[in-house]
């Protein structure tokens, strides 16, 4: 967070290292005016016209100093000088037209004003360069009189439209910039409102729902002390209620951290399958695991997309096959992590199996597995279903990653 001092300072250096940009270029230009435009070097001027040449290009210089923030000003300064030089010029008083400061001013005015203003500076800025034209080819007559002229004028014109052209060009192409870091800005604040109104939705909807869930299950545990299978199953649905409820604690606060990666702080991997399927066998399904090959480094995220995978496979066994469903899951190592959940379909269907289900489960574990370029399948298989997904893995690095043991029910 930038401190108020912090912004003043910033400021201050922003508003030195313009003054120094513009004071460049202001030199840079009319200083090489001084020379081509007038006679300040020649023998024949005298030094009272040296001087007012020098006075009129100090006041340009000091105009253009302040064109960014004062462009109309500026540009009325140096056209007030440029018409007072060609007027003098026209009284031979000194010989000194000035043109590029004129151009400059022209190009901030065009640059930073409003198209009636801009265009209003170009016709303006015309009449000094006609003055110009005018006082140049005074001195020439007959036959070189058309090509000075047609010269004077090729220059001055197309180099007064091409300037103004392209400060019109480039006001525009700043504010279509600025519409696409608006629409941008918008955008992102948009996303960051539709993560916190969905953070809000779970919390209201699941959250609340969950924890009444986990005291409902604690208070009749408690009660019922005579029956301990009971209690058992009551335990077991208060630790799941309780898990489920940190974890949802946890994407919440993701949610409604914009800055922080979805997946940022999750440490469910392969290693966590066992405790996951030990939930699925009490539940009443039997499933066993199954590894071939040996493990192979993978990144945290693909670690944590394979255990969900297997855990939307198992809940969906859960609730569509039901309890007396066997199923088995086979993790094997190749070039790629195969991954593999594949039931008989020969459990009793819970009740109400519909309202348990969101509709959502797979379709997320199509984009999980579709960020890393993987593959999923989920269709019948036989009587039961099967699901299978192949993931990318790293080299090889056993000691980072222990096989894990194959497992059946108890």
């Amino acid at each position: 967070m930038t401190t108020p001092t912090e912004g003043r300072t910033r400021s201050a250096v922003n508003l030195q290292s313009v003054w120094l940009q513009d004071t460049a270029l202001a030199l840079a230009a009319v200083i090489p005016e001084l020379f081509y435009f007038g006679t300040i070097i020649a023998p024949w001027a005298g030094w009272q016209q040296r001087l007012w040449m020098a006075l009129l290009a100090l006041a340009e210089v000091l105009a253009l100093v302040v064109r960014r923030r004062r462009p109309v000003a500026t540009f009325a300064a140096v056209w007030l000088i440029a018409v007072g030089s060609d007027l003098l010029s026209f009284a031979d008083a000194i010989d000194y037209t000035p043109c590029f400061g004129l151009l400059i001013a022209l190009y901030t005015v065009a640059a930073q004003c409003r198209r009636s203003v801009a265009l209003t500076a170009l016709v303006l800025g015309l009449v000094p360069m006609a003055l110009a034209i005018c006082e140049t080819v005074g001195s020439y007559h007959g036959p070189l009189f058309t090509p000075v002229l047609v010269s004077n004028i090729a220059f001055y014109v197309p180099v007064a439209l091409v300037v103004w052209g392209f400060a019109r060009w480039s006001r525009a192409a700043r504010a279509a910039a600025e519409r696409r870091r608006q629409e941008v800005e918008q955008a992102r604040q948009r996303i960051t409102q539709e993560r916190v109104r969905i953070a809000r939705e779970l919390h209201d909807i699941v959250a609340n729902s969950v924890a009444v869930m986990v005291m409902r299950a604690e208070t009749a545990r408690v009660t019922a002390f005579e029956d301990p299978a009971r209690a058992e199953a009551f335990r077991h649905i208060e630790d799941i209620g309780r898990s489920t409820t940190a974890e949802l604690r946890h994407m919440l606060r993701l949610l409604r951290t914009s800055e922080t990666p979805a997946e940022e702080g999750y440490t469910h991997g392969l290693g966590d399958l066992e405790q996951l399927l030990a939930d699925v066998r009490r539940a009443g399904v039997g499933i066993s695991l199954e590894t071939r090959g040996r493990p192979l480094r993978i990144d945290d995220s693909v670690g944590q997309t394979a255990y969900r995978l297997v855990q939307e496979a198992a809940t969906n066994i859960t609730k569509h096959a039901g309890p007396g469903t066997h199923a088995v899951v086979r993790i094997t190592w190749d070039e790629a992590l195969l991954i593999e959940v594949v039931d008989d379909g020969a459990g009793r269907p819970p009740d109400g199996q519909r309202e348990l289900s969101t509709g959502h489960g797979l379709l997320g574990l199509r984009e999980r597995v579709a960020l890393f370029g993987g593959l999923l399948s989920a269709a019948p298989y036989g009587p039961g279903f099967r699901v299978a997904a192949a993931l990318p893995v790293s080299t090889p690095h056993p000691a980072e990653a222990p096989p894990l043991e194959d497992t059946t029910p108890a």
